[in-house]
């Protein structure tokens, strides 16, 4: 062995030299060869859905949570890499915006966002193209760059659910605010965003977006057309909880269920949206454009829905409730149903409905319909100044009903119906139900009824008011007889009392609709 000893000196003087010379060789190239510091790419997301990110975006998310903060400081390039390569998806159609720009956009978005209950159709305008014009001035590629450390403090944060941090390191953000773009992922900025953000949805296309579980105090607000659409392949654009929440000025369209749906929240105000194509081959009765289980203080306003399976429902619901002043054409099965709503509060006035074809599987019935639902003796349930225009084929539907299964507490008054349905407004049961100042016309046609009733289809059954002498009709049966009212004599009022209240006018035709 001391033969070799010599030998074996010799070696490790050359490998201790090379070692060194290669410390000194990494040593001097670090700043362009240190994986640490190299700039990862972005992968091709031609052929990858927006369900398909978030669904690995998730998955990386628990992952880190699940993780010690030590484990994720400790990891190798090649691991952080794989773990955070749904980082690189989510912002891969992000053009980043520098600081300046976002101090631009901050103050210019400022009136979006703080008037954006009672702001005008043309101030939203002239809004969205500052914003749009300050996005377009700013430029900028894609994608942004992100390190193998960059990665680590990102994961560390979601580690930390350190949500402000995480929010701004994937997305243009100042203070509490958000501008997503097109191509952006809406869910994800949802789950790493704070609750109480306001996400400005940018002008364009957002193709296969779905927003679950929105958190608290968020709002999701479009510049000029910022359109969601499903791809006639997602489900629901908003789903799930959305408590304080609010949704204004998007147009949400091609999605498979509803528009909009919730199982419980409180507090949400949808206002200026557009609903197209919305669960158009679904029945009715359980899908649409929007629809609340369980849920309070809910508002629906000045918004638009076209070809619906149906329009607004709310189902085992308290006031206040709000559907105002919406439009409609081919709201599906109904445009409105309350399906057991109780309290203050509740408001289905000034909207205005047609019917030209139908959408769902479910023929038009009701326009609206008020199913065991009860307002208060102080505020009571108000279906009000409302027009409805066109019927289905339906042997049963009307443009109004209230208190379908009984309810109490309920009035139309000031309604406008032209050719709306086999009845006009119909009192099927319930107590405390008052009737005024309603206009009904309609020509016979193969399954035309009555303008007005009151019957007992329903029990308890009481208090059935007419206005004297303020609810007109023009109104023919199947026969081509004119059939203004009827009723049972069941709930206060006989045929003859009801046929006395209510004020024939053979003048009065279509041309109320225009009034």
């Amino acid at each position: 062995m001391k033969f070799f000893k010599p030998l074996f000196i010799v070696i490790a003087v050359i490998v201790l030299l090379g070692s060194c010379a290669v410390i000194e060789l990494a040593l001097q190239g670090e700043s362009e060869t240190d994986p640490q510091g190299e700039i990862l790419s972005a992968p091709d997301m031609a052929d990858i859905t927006a369900a398909e990110v978030t669904t690995d975006f998730t998955t990386m998310v628990n992952r880190a949570r699940g993780m010690r903060a030590s484990r994720i400081r400790g990891m190798s390039s090649s691991d952080l890499a794989a773990l955070g390569a749904p980082i690189l998806s989510a912002t891969a159609n992000t053009i980043m915006l520098d600081d300046d720009t976002l101090e631009n956009l901050a103050e210019i978005s400022a009136a979006l966002a703080s008037d954006d209950v009672s702001l005008a159709e043309a101030r939203h305008r002239t809004i969205s193209q500052r914003i749009v014009a300050a996005v377009d001035r700013a430029g900028g590629d894609s994608g942004k760059d992100f390190t193998v450390e960059d990665i680590r403090e990102i994961l560390l944060a979601i580690n930390e659910n350190n949500f402000s941090q995480t929010c701004s390191d994937l997305f243009n953000m100042s203070g509490s605010t958000v501008w997503l773009s097109p191509g952006e992922n809406l869910n994800i900025a949802n789950m790493i965003c704070p609750p109480g953000t306001t996400f400005f949805i940018l002008e364009g296309t957002h193709p296969g977006q779905m927003v679950e579980s929105s958190k608290e105090g968020n709002r999701w607000i479009g510049v000029g057309t910022a359109v969601l659409d499903g791809e006639t392949n997602i489900q629901r654009a908003f789903s799930g909880g959305m408590s304080g929440n609010t949704i204004a000025w998007l147009q949400i369209q091609n999605y498979t269920d509803h528009g909009i749906y919730s199982t419980r929240s409180v507090g949400t105000d949808m206002h200026h949206i557009e609903f197209r194509n919305i669960a158009t081959d679904k029945h009715g009765q359980e899908f649409g454009a929007v629809m609340f289980h369980n849920s309070e203080d809910i508002t629906v306003r000045e918004s638009y829905i076209e070809n619906a399976a149906s329009g607004v429902r709310f189902r085992d619901s308290n006031g206040p409730l709000v559907v105002t002043g919406n439009r409609a054409l081919n709201s599906g099965r109904n445009f409105f149903q309350c399906d057991k709503c109780n309290g203050a509060g509740i408001r289905i006035n000034g909207n205005v409905m047609e019917h030209t074809e139908q959408t769902g599987q479910a023929p038009l019935e009701d326009w609206i319909n008020l199913f065991m639902s009860n307002g208060t003796a102080d505020s009571w349930i108000q279906v009000n100044n409302n027009r409805a225009k066109g019927h289905s084929e339906s042997d049963s539907g009307s443009f109004i009903m209230l208190a379908d299964a009984t309810g109490s507490f309920q009035e139309a008054v000031g309604n406008i119906g032209v050719n709306p349905g086999q009845v006009g407004i119909g009192i099927a049961g319930g107590v405390d139900i008052r009737i005024e100042n309603n206009k009904m016309f309609s020509i016979s046609w193969a399954e035309s009824n009555v303008a007005y009733y009151s019957a007992e289809y329903s029990s308890p059954c009481g208090n059935h008011q007419f206005t004297p002498g303020s609810n007109v009709a023009h109104w023919r049966n199947a026969n081509g007889t004119l059939n203004r009212a009827w009723s049972d004599g069941r709930c206060g009022l006989t045929n003859a009392d009801i046929r006395a209240l209510v004020r024939e006018d053979l003048n009065m035709g279509e041309e109320i609709w225009e009034e």
